[in-house]
């Protein structure tokens, strides 16, 4: 029998993973997936989950409720719900962003996290809330498929996906940067990178400036849009000459608006400064907040 994650050496973690990687590789159909379909199409309020009211105690997690676990945090399907002593240091919501600019009804859905950077202290806990249906917080780590994004030591740690109104809670120990990303949603460009304590630039890693994804050395850098163009050119002769019309992680973390030492000085940094640092999505024009949906409101006031 395989031992937990936790029971192997953390170089276990980053062995090469191209054997398996290559025999489950699927172009862009793999990323895209049959849920993609129901997460742009299926509405915000229809998608809330009563968890949280189940008169089963499904939210109920007994006397280790309060555990945060290093790899799998602490997830609950009420926000409202978190223990007293989970009380978190920041809050991040998980939202999905339809067009609301009837001029620009063509612009692509954004799934995103808000704020897209945070800068945080070591053992701060933050709270990750979801507005929006089918979302996770997935550290890129070798043990995920990707380029460790994370510091050295720490597990590749994932949470649950989330229903709306629900919660994910972690907290952040050691130094370093941290970039995460939704496993439902990266390919369409939901990242987000949390800076744990003060770095000075000799301290910022390596990987801050590079972007490798889970595929052998490409002739193009991974979830580019080149790269996502190729893809999806090469499922169908249909398709030559397609354009990638939404986010992409690589530009989503290149952003100078997510830059370390930026997140560092400003404390938190938006979607919407994301955006602006993004020339074809400059003017993508105003964002529509799904918490103000019907039955899908947050309270984020903790």
């Amino acid at each position: 029998m395989t031992p937990p994650d936790e029971e192997r050496p953390e170089e276990s973690l980053d062995e090469p993973r191209d054997g398996l990687l290559d025999a489950e590789r699927r172009p862009l159909l793999k990323a895209l997936g049959a849920g993609v379909t129901v997460a742009v199409g299926s509405g915000v309020a229809a998608a809330r989950s009563d968890a949280a009211a189940d008169s089963s105690g499904v939210g109920d997690t007994g006397s280790d409720a309060a555990a945060l676990d290093p790899q799998y945090g602490f997830a609950t399907p009420d926000a409202g719900t978190v223990p007293e002593d989970l009380t978190p240091d920041h809050i991040v919501e998980l939202h999905t962003d339809m067009p609301a600019d009837p001029a620009n009804p063509d612009r692509p859905p954004f799934f995103h996290f808000e704020p897209s950077g945070m800068h945080v202290d070591p053992g701060d806990v933050v709270q990750f809330t979801a507005t929006a249906p089918d979302h996770t917080i997935t550290a890129y780590h070798p043990a995920q498929g990707f380029q460790r994004r994370v510091p050295d030591g720490v597990p590749p740690f994932s949470s649950p996906v989330l229903n709306v109104g629900g919660a994910w809670l972690y907290e952040f120990s050691n130094r370093g940067v941290y970039d995460v990303y939704c496993g439902s949603h990266h390919v369409f460009g939901m990242s987000m990178r949390l800076v744990v304590d003060d770095l000075a630039a000799e301290h910022v890693p390596d990987y801050e400036a590079t972007f490798e994804g889970s595929d052998d050395p490409p002739l193009l850098p991974p979830f580019s849009p080149a790269f996502l163009e190729r893809e999806l050119n090469t499922l169908s002769d249909a398709n030559e000459g397609c354009d990638w019309h939404w986010l992409t992680p690589q530009e989503v973390l290149d952003t100078p608006a997510l830059d370390p030492t930026r997140i560092q000085q400003r404390g938190s940094v938006s979607f919407v400064d994301v955006l602006a640092d993004i020339d074809r999505f400059a003017e993508a024009g105003p964002l529509h907040d799904d918490s103000d949906d019907e039955g899908s409101a947050v309270d984020s006031s903790r």
